[in-house]
């Protein structure tokens, strides 16, 4: 799934199956359009995820661009290479962990250091998998 799209849904407590009960498309459409590029994204879809949401799709698109900007600006992160402001982390499982993590600090007004995301891998790294 688009992380971007990923992180959404779990900041807004709502899954794919609470889009498709929302009666606008099916759950398998539903989740191969959420694995396509934010700039892909249909606007049926958009309009899914409007009426799951209770909001306008103006709002949700917004919601969704503030989300990109803070995962690849903020962060510069770089999933081919599985890096976060350039700290190379040995797996992909590590690297989400650690993104969702240094995610929820900048939704809380934290703004992560190179010695941030180095001190988060080590921590990941320690704990038993």
């Amino acid at each position: 799934m688009n992380p971007i799209i990923h992180t959404y849904l779990l900041e807004n407590h709502i899954s794919l199956t609470d889009i498709e009960r929302s009666g606008q498309l099916e759950l398998t459409k539903i989740e191969n359009l959420c694995r396509g590029p934010l700039d892909q994204l249909p606007i049926y879809l958009l309009k899914a995820l409007a009426t799951t949401l209770e909001q306008a799709p103006t709002q949700i698109l917004e919601d969704l661009l503030k989300l990109e900007l803070q995962h690849t600006v903020l962060l510069r992160t770089d999933l081919d290479h599985l890096t976060i402001m350039n700290v190379p982390f040995s797996d992909a499982a590590s690297y989400e962990r650690a993104r969702d993590m240094l995610l929820a600090y900048i939704r809380a007004g934290f703004s992560p250091s190179v010695r941030d995301v180095k001190t988060v891998r080590s921590a990941l790294q320690r704990q038993p998998s």
